[in-house]
């Protein structure tokens, strides 16, 4: 299940370009979702405990559609993992863009805070 959900995200980050991967982490960073038509993301708190795609009180959602993938997919995951994930993404989109280090530390920071998880 591990390498599916990493495979949706990298579908999703893909899809997204690395033109939006810091618009993206400023979303993270607030607490917003944001996507297309095809892939998006939101946090648990964008959903009421009423509505159908509730998923809990915490965590993040990933939808990616066709025709990005075979079929409409949903990959939710806890904080520890969503951040543990978030930070190979973000070495991954250094490695081709090391002049936005600075920028994407901060950013993961403020994620990381934001979400209480401890430094490790």
């Amino acid at each position: 299940m591990e390498n599916h959900e990493k495979e949706l995200i990298t579908t999703f980050y893909r899809h997204m370009g690395d033109g939006k991967f810091l618009k993206i982490l400023n979303c993270y960073a607030e607490g917003k979702g944001y996507g297309t038509e095809y892939a998006r993301f939101v946090f648990a708190n964008y959903y009421e405990k009423w509505e159908e795609d509730y998923f809990g009180d915490s965590g993040i959602a990933y939808y990616i559609d066709a025709p990005l993938v075979a079929e409409d997919e949903e990959v939710i995951l806890n904080d520890e993992t969503f951040f543990q994930y978030l930070k190979e993404d973000c070495e991954k989109y250094l490695m081709k863009h090391p002049n936005d280090e600075h920028e994407v530390r901060i950013l993961q920071e403020k994620i990381r805070t934001r979400i209480q998880i401890e430094e490790s």
